[in-house]
């Protein structure tokens, strides 16, 4: 079989799930999700989108407070390790399903809300974007709501580093090459993992183009959302240059 040209493909696998996702922890998951209940006033009967959800640790967290919730990702891997924790946590009202985020019309529902957490916005073109958000809207209930979560590029630009490294217990270090592209906007990290215990190496390419917050909010309002407010992290403090995250939240008029 050909191996996929698309960054995605190669980089949100199993190794993306044993080496990078390590810092994911059920704790952080479940903070997150108490901020997206206080932020949208989730309520019980609410339908919930999970807009790149990966291994579904936020829809399997939704599903066991009880909510219905839907997880969609382009990753077959991921999607296939979400419903095998779905499956052994027993949270039986949560649906996973493989599909691009351009595609999400073919699920036939109307969402209350939906959410895309963790930079899952900007990894393929503006053309893209533009198309699933147009998508998004025409799948939300009139006065639904769309979260969208993305990492800061002003706050990366201002504290820029060439280089990182990261020991990940004792058994891996993680060093990553971060690169920026004035010309395009995009943000480029190469993650190399070095397995200790197995001597093995491994390398993740990223390539995510990094909105600004007037370039979210101009990408929302051309498919008719109003812009309801801006965060910058998941405590929901207010939006500045050097927050950590830029969080959006649009109303379908």
């Amino acid at each position: 079989m050909e191996e996929s040209k698309d960054w995605r493909d190669r980089y949100f696998g199993r190794d993306y799930y044993i080496y990078l996702a390590r810092h994911l922890t059920p704790e952080r998951t479940k903070k997150e999700i108490d901020f997206l209940e206080s932020v949208l006033a989730i309520k019980r009967g609410y339908l919930i989108l999970d807009l790149g959800c990966g291994f579904g640790r936020h829809t399997l967290e939704l599903g066991k407070r009880g909510y219905r919730a839907i997880g969609i990702d382009r990753s077959k891997d991921l999607i296939e390790i979400a419903k095998e924790e779905a499956k052994k946590e027993k949270v039986f009202n949560v649906d996973f399903y493989i599909m691009d985020y351009t595609e999400i019309d073919r699920l036939d529902y109307k969402f209350d809300i939906i959410f895309s957490l963790y930079t899952s916005l900007g990894l393929s073109s503006y053309k893209e974007d533009k198309i699933t958000i147009e998508k998004t809207y025409h799948v939300l209930k009139k006065g639904g709501k769309l979260l969208i979560d993305i990492e800061n590029r002003d706050a990366l630009l201002r504290h820029f580093i060439p280089y990182s490294w990261d020991v990940l217990g004792d058994e891996y270090i993680l060093l990553t090459e971060h690169q920026f592209e004035p010309e395009t906007g995009f943000y480029i990290s190469t993650r190399t993992v070095y397995d200790l215990k197995n001597n093995v190496k491994k390398e993740f390419v990223r390539k995510i183009y990094l909105y600004t917050a007037s370039e979210l909010a101009h990408l929302l309002e051309e498919q008719g959302f109003y812009i309801e407010r801006f965060m910058g992290d998941y405590e929901g403090h207010k939006f500045h240059v050097g927050s950590r995250r830029l969080i959006v939240v649009g109303i379908k008029k």
